[in-house]
This record gives C-alpha cells, structure tokens and sequence, in this order.
C-alpha cells in the first residue's frame, strides 16, 4: 500500500493514471452502444464454430490474417459466454494494453501521450470495434520500447516481434523489414575485418543467433499459413470500377495515408485501389504528409534511424499497393509511433532537435518581443506557440467525439435490430435464404471483366437473357451479424452449413453454382428472405415477389471520422407468415415500412 501510495504521489504517474482511465470511461461507454458490425462478427463466428484445426490452419487462408485474433476470441467463444461480452471483454484487454504502454512505457513527449489515446484509431477504431488491430499497435509499441537494448536482450525484442507477426500480416511486413535491419547492423558493426569476420559477428552472440533463428522460423511458419487458397476471394474482384494505376496508389501510401491517420479526412473506409480521390484534396494531403515525414525524418536521421524508419514502410507499401482500406490507416499511425518511440528512447526530444537555422531565428523573435514586452510576456508567447503546434493532433481527438456520439445516438450496424427481431417473434427456426453474388460480365474496365474473358465461358449463370457469374458461396445481407446472438444458424442457405463467410469463390464456380442454384429451387419459397431487391433473386430460383412483403427493420447509421453513412436493414416475409407473426393482413403495397415512425430523428440524407 505504501509503495502504491509513493507512486501515485508522482505528479506524472497520476497524470498517466488520469488519461488511462479517462481512455477506458470512453471506450467502454460507447462499447455499450456499439452494434458489432460484420468484422467483428466473422471473426467470432470463426473462434465459436470452427475446429481448432481449421481456425489455426485452414481460415487464415481465407480471411489473410494469422490466427492469434480467433484464438484469443476462442476463449469466451467456445466457453459459452454471450457473444458482446466475449467479443468486446477481450478487445478492452488489447486496447488497454495498447495505451498502457503508449503512456507508461515509452519515452514520447507528454503531450502526446495525453492527446494520442483519445485520436481517432487508438480510441475509436482501434478502442470501440472489436478487431486485432489494438494487439498489432501494442506489439508494435513493444518493438519501439525494446529495439534500443536489442543485441543485450534479443528475446525481448524477438518476442516483441513474433507477437506482431502473430497478429497481422502487416505485422509479418513490418517485422520482416526490422529484422533484415538488425542483422545487417550487426554485420556493418564489424565491416572493416572482412567477410569472415561479419560472418563470425552473426553467431559472436548465441543467445541472439538462436532468437533471430526462432524468429524466421515462426515468421516463415505463419506467413505459410496465411497464403493465398486457390480459391479465395479476391478484393478487387467485386468492386465494378477501374483500378487506381499502380503509381497513383504509390502516392497515396507515402503522400496521402500519413496526413489521413491524425490530420485530414479526405477517405472513407472502403478500397483504396479503387478510390479516386480529387486532386485538390491530394495536394492538401501530400503537403501535410510530407511535414510529417519531414520532421519524423529529421528525428531519426539524428538518432541514426532514418533506415528503420523508411525501409519496413518502403516493404509495407508494396503490400498497401495492393490491398488496404480505410480502416487499415491506424496501422501507419502504429508505424509511425514505433519509430518515435524508438527514437524517444535513444534520445529524448529536446530543443536541440530544432534546427539550427529555425532555433536561430525562434530565439532572436523572442528576444525581440522580450525587448518590447518584457521576459514574462515572451514567456507566455512561447507557450501559446507550443499549444498552438500541437492543436492539430486535437483533429483526431473531434473525430472521436463525432463517431462516439453517432454510435451512441444509431445502430452502428443491424446486428441488434435483426438479432432482436428474430428474437421477439421466435423466428429463428423459421427457413432463412439469403442472396449470393450476381456479376454481370457488361462491366467494362474492371478486374471482374478481365477474370471473367480469361474463364473462356467455363462460369454459371443461372440467367437465361444476360451473360454473368453467379457465386453461391457469398451470403449476403444481414444474417451473418445476427448469427452471433443465436446457436443455430440462421442461413438455410449458407455455403457448406458455415455461420461466417467462407470467402471460397473461384474454384469449381461453375458445378458448385448450378449445384447450388438447383438445390435452392428444388426447395419451396422461404418464410424470410434476406437480400436487396433484385428481380433475379426470385426469378432464377422460382419465386415470386408478389409472395412476399417488404419489411424494413431500422436504419443505420455508420459513422466514418467526421461523417457518416445511411444503410437500412430490409427482409422479405412470405405473406403467410407476415400475418400469422404481425396478426394483421399485409400490406396491398407488398411493403411494410411503418417502422420509420419510430426512428423520426435517423439522419435521411
């Protein structure tokens, strides 16, 4: 008790104390809003009802993430406890870890550590939705905080490392990066005596020698498990839009990412491989990233990590280039902040970081205004100069309070709304369809157009007027969110019996659709259907609309930064049902949209 007391009388203890719990007040209150939107419940629809064999070998080849995420989900998933508490108990274990060691661990400026925890993607991205994320920026926190004493306790940091591979594949390309870093530091240290004595310098330390063996092992092992199936899905193969050239995409990842992870909101959380973003916008953007990397190159250069700080983001934008969306921005703010800690923890920033010609020219315009005003004035100038440098990072802090107070004012997702549906009429037994994924092969200039005149006809349509590709495997809708609230599944339907999204599209397309399509027919017309309205959903496997009733269940509204975005939640009921659950006739319009008189304040635009 003495010694908690002794360390709680230290006025920067107390004031680390203050900002983590002010951090863990706001994540768990909106926490309690939040509806789990589709990431969050694949990932624990993984963890629930896969085998332990398939989640460790089999999905990660699917879904392009190492299995660490489902493992820890696992825990409360196949333990029985109810699907929220599980999934966010274990996400507020990871967000905490994540800014406990962003304020008591590292080395960085005491602003920062006040501000940061509250910026967008550490609070609200990274801290409210359930995803790996949180784990992969305190790993790389890990690896800031011990990459200085690195060949005096490599397993530290080895340990530190294989946690952020475990964690993301991002986090393999980072790790990959540091450690070709490493061994070449320890090479170079000895380059004037020759091959033989750079060779001997890699096994001078055993201890090291077998972490960075452990290392590549574990590396090599996980990124077998991640590879690419076959048949997985591709992301670009749905999206019916040209593709941002290769050099465009370049210059997001260097010019525009960095500005977007705490200063601009330009971007949405959707594929950058396929955003078009203006080109004033970019302008803006480029200039902010580029102070940005300005001033953390500067930093690094005069610690001696400028390599450290270029090479592994040179070997993540290859993979950026080739996948990332909206959400993955915190990643480069991860990044960045595993540079300046480790920059931190060499030397600690201090006026001498400032360079000469602008220390120069700060210290004779306060000494001017001193001159005019007095020693006290300048004093307080120098202060209000210092606040107004930092106001910037209080940007993220205003996206966090936008999407917070959205997420608690709508549904995030319908997860809860269809979940509470179903519910409340017992309806889970009832026989669910869902949609799948219709691609028509008129779309010119996409990836889909090209895959499709490379498969030479070999595909299923089950239209009989219209030349398309029907992927049966891809359940669409809202039934996969609410799949986590029941222990049945909901989609009659659903590829192999599966709750979550198998991602399987390409092999086999065109047995498994017609297959598949032939099935579904054979049978008679659901009592639910869950899909967006188009004609061949009905058509192609012998039902009519005419059968059915529109029923929305509520609105959605998804905030993004400083924005948001309108969905509905929408079934169709077969009229039978419709009647025997609502006890009154449906509705002569085949829609029943009654419930917007309860929901008079969801944005509409």
């Amino acid at each position: 008790m003495y010694r908690i007391r002794k360390w709680l009388a230290v006025p920067k203890n107390l004031l680390h104390l203050g900002v983590l719990v002010a951090y863990l007040a706001v994540v768990i209150t909106v926490m309690c809003f939040h509806e789990p939107w589709f990431d969050e419940a694949q990932s624990w629809l993984i963890a629930r009802d896969c085998s332990w064999h398939d989640l460790l070998f089999s999905r990660t080849h699917y879904e392009g993430h190492p299995p660490l995420w489902w493992t820890l989900l696992a825990i409360p998933a196949k333990t029985g406890v109810p699907y929220e508490i599980g999934l966010k108990g274990v996400q507020l274990l990871t967000a905490t870890l994540m800014i406990w060691l962003l304020v008591f661990r590292t080395a960085l400026p005491e602003i920062l550590k006040v501000v940061l925890p509250f910026t967008y993607f550490l609070c609200y991205q990274y801290g409210v939705t359930s995803r790996p994320y949180a784990l992969l920026i305190a790993s790389m926190l890990l690896v800031g905080v011990t990459w200085e004493r690195k060949n005096e306790h490599p397993w530290r940091l080895v340990s530190s490392m294989m946690l952020m591979c475990a964690t993301s594949s991002y986090g393999l390309v980072v790790c990959a990066g540091l450690a070709v870093l490493w061994v070449f530091s320890v090479l170079f240290s000895v380059r004037s005596g020759g091959i033989r004595t750079m060779a001997k310098s890699l096994v001078s330390s055993p201890m090291r020698f077998v972490a960075w063996l452990t290392l590549l092992a574990v590396a090599v092992a996980l990124l077998l498990d991640v590879w690419p199936a076959d048949d997985a899905y591709r992301g670009t193969l749905d999206i019916l839009k040209p593709m941002v050239p290769w050099g465009q995409r370049w210059a997001y990842v260097w010019l525009f990412f960095p500005s977007e992870t705490l200063f601009t909101s330009f971007s949405d959380d959707t594929l950058f491989l396929f955003m078009h973003i203006p080109v004033a916008d970019l302008v803006y953007a480029a200039v902010v990233s580029l102070l940005m990397w300005m001033v953390l190159g500067w930093i690094a250069h005069r610690r001696g990590l400028l390599s450290v700080l270029l090479l592994p983001y040179f070997m993540l934008s290859m993979v950026f280039c080739s996948y990332v969306t909206g959400h993955h921005l915190g990643v480069v703010l991860g990044y960045l902040l595993m540079v300046l800690t480790m920059c931190c923890a060499r030397r600690p920033l201090s006026r001498d970081d400032i360079p000469q010609w602008l220390g120069s020219r700060w210290d004779a315009g306060m000494k001017a205004v001193a001159e005019r005003r007095g020693e006290r004035y300048a004093h307080r100038c120098a202060r209000a100069c210092s606040v107004l440098v930092m106001l910037p990072l209080l940007i993220g802090v205003y996206w966090t309070a936008y999407s917070s107070i959205c997420d608690i004012r709508y549904n995030y997702s319908g997860s809860r709304a269809m979940a509470s549906f179903i519910e409340r009429y017992h309806l889970e037994h009832y026989r669910w369809m869902t949609g799948w994924s219709r691609m028509s092969s008129k779309i010119p200039n996409s990836s889909f157009s090209q895959w499709y005149k490379s498969q030479n006809g070999n595909v299923y349509c089950a239209s009989k007027t219209e030349k398309c590709v029907d992927f049966t495997s891809w359940s669409g809708g809202s039934l996969i969110v609410a799949n986590p609230y029941f222990d049945v599944n909901l989609i009659d339907n659903a590829y192999q019996g599966r709750t979550y999204l198998s991602w399987e599209w390409l092999v086999n397309q065109k047995q498994r659709a017609a297959q598949d399509i032939a099935d579904w027919r054979s049978k008679p017309e659901p009592e639910f259907y869950d899909t967006v309205y188009q004609s061949f959903y009905f058509t192609a496997l012998g039902y009519h609309r005419d059968d059915y009733v529109k029923y929305y269940i509520d609105t959605t509204i998804t905030p993004w930064k400083d924005t948001w975005h309108r969905g509905e939640v929408e079934i169709y009921i077969r009229k039978d049902i419709y009647k025997k659950i609502f006890h009154k006739d449906p509705p002569a319009s085949g829609i029943d949209d009654s419930v917007w008189a309860n929901h008079p304040g969801a944005p509409r635009g």
